[in-house]
């Protein structure tokens, strides 16, 4: 009897834990949370089977786990993050909490009684009855937060009580942990009690029946009888059977190592692909089943659902035919080998895989992986949303996993799949190297390489960026010839292969009558008006216009009313109730949520096939499905993935389209809010306003609408102060404001472009307007240089993880709206534009050197003193724009190739307004040429001309060096010749910006015209230098001086002149001064590098940009040689510039110059792939760059 009570109950115990199923992998439930107590240290030996649970938390009631107990135990062989409950009360979100504890990652064990391993007096262990009044009630709201529908669904986990030893008092803390599992969850459907021994377990009924009446529920949901051998031995029976017990990764010299269990855990970013991968599993020693298995995951992938890697496994063991592959995959394998084994390594390098959504491009690139899993170290960036510096350590660990030395390194293949954004591409990239540079790993090959699968309307069009390969809607005829074989042997295993939509639509080349046809059928006398039609056009809407689209399962089911069973046998499904619809529909893991079931419609052409047939034959269009969407509480209010369905409908309503972050187009508006009509637009977007009360986003977008489109700038201006009231604090809103008013000048100047005089009323109203727009531009300036405006940022931007951005639209912005007020003040009669002296005197008014005329009688001059603030300081204010944006572009260069593309288009902008500029404020005064006036009036013409040439800045002088400038030499002898003059009329006078400027036009000459008459000697320049470094000493605001000292100054050789000797204080005033004045701009650029070191002497020695690439003229993308570091390998480039000695200590390098008193230059190394961190000393040789923040040594080598 004993026996079989026993056998009975190792039955029960594989019922309740893993619900009538075979396995572990496939059981009812999705995830474990574990309740212990106290462990007997003879137990530990018996508690494997806790390896093999899929564990969310623990709750630990044995102070000592973490020392003697079970976490030691788990911990030898797997990872756990240790917790305490109140951690999970300071998290404002259930995202919050996932992201920050790293939840559904890695299991939480929560200390629920104090660790006595912790001297902490907070964290000590509390008797029962103190417990109960000190830490009951943190410990009840942890339950709550465990048990919430918005982390877990319902009956898809199970709590476990695992009693290991006697709980004797009633206010035990486990007692008062079980009822509030019992009330949170009503009742014990969803809990499992397993007691060691039948002590233990009678004391605990009889405990917990003083406190519930449960008698009968409580047996029927525990287990008694077996001993914890017994346990261990019935659940590890149970471990996943389509995992392979041992797990391997490629090693040098084509070895092979383990890559242990505890390992992978900690690798919580990255899927790793190992070699054998799929192989040596259970469940293909069972040939039915394994079978079963087979056509299940082979219907998931033909039906529409991910690719995974049994589906290779299956083709490349010959369970099936060979997988299709692309005719792109050679090339796209043939590019992954090639940079690995290139001559001319870098750290991290990237590739392209461009690709029509649901063509097959993500199953192209997990094919190459698994071809190149022996190769290669290969994984897959899991979760798109995960930290970059997490995944750049977790990167560099499993590169260095097992490796004792560099040359031991098998670089890293990491698939990056469905990035909105090329821009996040590079910063992962930034990330990674800087990691890699940080940790000090030396290479001699690539060691990561990022294979970056991207959605793209127009692949042919992005693949033009370098290492790109695109995929596309089109088969050749060899690729359907394939798919054609491909479907007989379908057809032959498979029962229902025609509604393999997928597969079929490649079959069919995506042919769009086919689709449409699929689509018709399937829809056909559906009533829209019920629930499951519903939620085909929410799927609809949100698939053809969100990447990654899904809702949970669990909200759907709630949507369609499914609550429990419609049978006593069976659950009714999803499935089941969606009827034909659920052709349409497959399941899909939502990483974010712990790889819970997300419902997507099949593929991206179905999804606006059904929108166009819902339009064409049931009259539902895009506008009533997203106003529906708005409406429908349900998906708001509670269930999993609430907050992921949250932020994808703003997406929907908010995320424009720009060429500069990899897009197709740039577009005004969301593609959603592009397809509607104005009425539709202003339906949508009000009632998103309603459902998001928090976002400023959503009114922007309607003030937006309203000016741009509209023309109605009263309500677009409500709807600007709505957003200002929601985000006081935002420059992108504050420049929205100032956009209204500046559209609104516009719009009045466009409609009267005829029209030759202004009415004092539209005057006033325009001024008043101009006001208005400049203030907001100003205070847009002033919030983007400020990083608190950032923290009121609607958090879908920041999930997008852009390099931070600087937001240079309120100077654009200021600028215009300061040129619109110029033409309203010419439609005057006191500044007509045909009459010269009056434009002189506007320009004189403007620029704030002569008073607005006050003449009682004359209406115009009384309506523009209401405005003589603004109109007074308008010349100052532009210029300053203006120079801002000379020093932005002409400093500093952007980060990546399409940003460069989007600023050569803001810089066609700026030229076009400073050539306005300059009409009106640099005109040169020609008058009687004797008098002391007449050499004032010189003087001042002087300047005038050289600040019509940007030559009064610093970075506008720089701007000459641009090989497309035209007649640049001409232009920099004129400029030099007229400094020259300056200098003569004022002998007694300090003049030092004056002098900085003519210092570096003297330096820009000689670049362009080295053979020039009107360049100064070198030894003139150093002394005016000397000058200005006298005046200035070692705190000036700007970096100009010190950075035409490091060029000057620059020590030759050993010995150290007057000069020279002060080069390293130079040095670091010039990064404190430019960190200063530039700190805030280098959120999305970076210091550009002005010139080299080149061998001759004196200004020969100072090398520009143009002349190292005049020896690559023939090459197309020039910026991957420099990013390569293949520039430093041409001979012409090796004859050009001096190589250096220096010191490398770690990554910092520094060069020591003088014989008797030594000085030390440091300097900031880029790409230091050969160094090593660690405080690590060599000698190195590198060339040097000069950058406005500082020296740079580059090509960096190890002597």
């Amino acid at each position: 009897r004993k026996a079989n009570k026993k056998e009975s109950e190792g039955q029960k115990l594989v019922k309740l834990l893993i619900g009538n199923r075979e396995s572990l992998d496939n059981s009812q439930y999705n995830w474990y949370i574990l309740v212990t107590n106290k462990c007997h240290p003879n137990q530990t030996k018996n508690l494997d089977f806790l390896k093999e649970i899929k564990l969310f938390a623990v709750l630990e009631f044995d102070p000592e786990s973490e020392s003697k107990g079970v976490a030691k135990a788990y911990k030898r062989s797997r990872v756990a993050n240790l917790h305490f409950p109140n951690q999970y009360e300071e998290k404002t979100t259930t995202r919050e909490a996932i992201s920050s504890l790293n939840l559904f990652d890695q299991p939480s064990w929560i200390f629920c009684n104090g660790r006595s391993d912790l001297k902490d007096e907070r964290y000590k262990p509390l008797e029962p009855h103190l417990w109960q009044r000190e830490r009951a009630s943190e410990v009840r709201k942890l339950i709550l937060f465990l048990t919430d529908e918005n982390l877990m669904i319902r009956g898809k986990f199970l709590v476990v009580f695992l009693l290991l030893s006697l709980v004797e008092s009633p206010v035990d803390p486990l007692i008062e942990t079980f009822c509030a599992f019992y009330q949170a969850l009503k009742g014990m459907e969803s809990i499992l009690c397993i007691c060691v021994d039948s002590q233990i377990y009678q004391r605990w009924k009889d405990l917990l029946r003083a406190r519930l009446t449960i008698t009968d529920e409580l047996t029927s949901h525990s287990i008694s009888t077996l001993n914890l051998e017994l346990i261990n031995s019935t659940i590890l029976k149970l471990k996943p059977v389509t995992q392979s017990s041992r797990r391997f990764l490629p090693s040098h010299g084509s070895s092979s190592v383990i890559l242990e269990k505890k390992e992978e855990d900690v690798l919580t970013a990255l899927e790793i692909l190992c070699e054998n991968e799929c192989k040596d599993t259970d469940i293909e020693k069972n040939e039915s089943k394994f079978q079963e298995f087979k056509k299940t995951k082979e219907e998931h992938f033909y039906r529409g659902g991910k690719v995974s890697w049994w589906n290779f496994y299956f083709s490349s063991e010959n369970y099936s035919l060979p997988f299709v592959k692309r005719d792109n995959y050679e090339d796209l394998k043939g590019l992954i080998q090639c940079c690995a084994e290139s001559p001319k390594p870098i750290f991290v390098k990237i590739i392209n895989l461009y690709h029509h959504p649901g063509c097959g491009g993500t199953t192209l690139a997990m094919n190459v992986l698994w071809d190149l899993k022996k190769n290669f170290r290969c994984a897959v960036l899991k979760n798109k949303a995960t930290d970059f510096e997490e995944t750049g350590e977790q990167v560099t660990k499993l590169i260095t996993y097992k490796a004792t030395s560099h040359q031991d390194y098998i670089p890293i293949l990491l698939l990056v799949d469905d990035f909105e954004e090329q821009e996040n591409v590079y910063i992962l990239q930034n990330t990674i190297h800087s990691i890699l540079v940080e940790k000090g790993l030396r290479y001699e090959k690539t060691l990561v390489i990022i294979l970056n699968c991207m959605r793209s309307q127009n692949p042919d069009e992005s693949a033009k960026l370098a290492d790109s390969i695109a995929l596309k809607y089109q088969l050749s005829s060899k690729e359907r010839r394939a798919f054609e074989a491909k479907l007989e042997e379908i057809e032959k295993q498979h029962k229902n292969c025609e509604n393999f939509y997928s597969f079929m639509i490649m079959k069919e080349n995506f042919d769009k009558t086919y689709i449409e046809n699929v689509v018709k059928n399937i829809l056909k006398g559906q009533n829209t008006d019920s629930k499951e039609a519903q939620l085909i056009s929410f799927l609809a809407l949100l698939n053809s216009y969100v990447t990654d689209f899904t809702i949970s399962v669990s909200q759907c089911e709630i949507f369609l009313g499914i609550t429990g069973t419609s049978t006593p046998w069976k659950p009714e499904s999803l499935e089941d109730k969606m009827g034909t619809y659920s052709t349409l529909l497959i399941n899909t893991e939502v990483v974010e949520y712990g790889g819970c079931a997300g419902v997507r419609i099949i593929h991206p052409l179905i999804a606006s096939c059904c929108l166009e047939e819902l339009e064409r034959s049931y009259h539902l269009d895009k506008c009533q499905i997203a106003l529906k969407i708005l409406k429908e509480n349900l998906f708001y209010d509670s269930g999993i993935g609430r907050d992921k369905f949250q932020h994808d409908v703003q997406t929907l309503l908010l995320t424009r389209q720009r060429k500069e972050d990899g897009d197709e187009t740039d577009t005004l508006f969301s593609p959603l809010i592009e397809a509607l009509q104005n009425d539709e637009v202003e339906r949508v977007l009000t009632e998103g306003t309603l459902r998001f009360p928090q976002n400023a986003f959503i009114c922007q977008a309607l003030a937006r609408h309203f000016y741009i489109k509209e023309k109605n700038f009263d309500t677009a201006l409500d709807w600007a102060n709505m957003a200002k009231r929601r985000a006081p604090k935002n420059s992108y809103i504050s420049d929205t404001l100032g956009q209204v008013y500046k559209s609104k000048i516009k719009w009045w100047l466009d409609t009267n472009k005829n029209c030759r005089d202004i009415t004092v009323n539209d005057l006033t109203h325009l001024l008043e307007a101009a006001e208005n727009a400049s203030r907001a531009f100003k205070k847009s300036q002033e919030q983007t240089d400020r990083k608190d405006y950032e923290t009121e940022t609607w958090s879908l931007q920041k999930s997008k993880r852009k390099y931070d951005m600087y937001n240079t639209a309120g100077f654009l912005g200021e600028i215009e709206v300061g040129l619109y007020t110029i033409q309203i003040l010419q439609l005057t009669p006191c500044f007509h534009k045909e009459n010269e002296s009056s434009k002189k005197i506007m320009a004189e008014i403007l620029s704030g050197k002569r008073n607005i005329p006050t003449k009682p009688k004359n209406e115009y001059y009384l309506a523009l003193t209401k405005f003589t603030s603004y109109l007074q300081n308008l010349q100052p204010d532009i210029k300053k724009c203006l120079d801002f944006f000379t020093d932005y572009m002409g400093l500093l260069k952007t980060r990546n190739i399409q940003k460069e593309i989007a600023e050569v288009l803001l810089s066609k902008k700026i030229s076009r307004c400073f050539s306005k500029y300059r009409e009106h404020f640099c005109h040169v005064d020609v008058g009687p040429l004797q008098s002391k006036e007449s050499q004032l009036l010189q003087e001042e013409n002087c300047r005038r001309d050289l600040e019509a040439l940007k030559a009064d800045r610093f970075s506008g002088l720089l701007e000459y060096l641009n090989p497309n400038h035209k007649e640049a030499a001409i232009i920099m002898e004129s400029i030099v010749n007229k400094y020259t003059f300056l200098f003569q009329e004022n002998p007694n006078k300090r003049l030092a910006k004056e002098k900085q400027n003519f210092i570096l036009a003297n330096i820009i000459l000689n670049c362009l015209k080295p053979n020039s008459k009107f360049i100064q000697p070198l030894t003139v320049l150093k002394k005016h230098l000397r000058e200005v470094l006298q005046f200035v000493e070692l705190s000036h605001l700007y970096p100009d001086p010190y950075f035409l000292a490091c060029l000057l100054f620059w020590p030759e050789n050993e010995e150290l002149d007057e000069d020279s000797k002060l080069m390293e204080r130079y040095v670091s005033s010039l990064y404190r001064s430019f960190r200063r004045q530039y700190r805030s701009m280098c959120r999305s650029k970076q210091p550009s590098t002005l010139f080299y070191l080149g061998k001759k002497r004196g200004l020969n020695s100072l090398v520009h940009k143009a002349e190292i690439e005049q020896y690559f003229s023939k090459v197309q993308n020039i910026n991957s040689f420099w990013q390569s570091g293949d520039v430093w390998k041409k001979k012409e480039v090796k004859d050009l510039l001096r190589r250096l000695t220096g010191l490398a200590e770690g990554k910092k390098i520094s060069i020591e110059y003088g014989t008797e008193k030594k000085i030390k230059i440091p300097m900031t190394s880029v790409y230091s792939g050969p160094l090593r961190s660690g405080g690590n000393i060599e000698r190195v040789s590198f060339y040097l760059g000069f950058s406005i923040e500082g020296p740079l040594a580059y090509d960096i080598e190890v002597i």
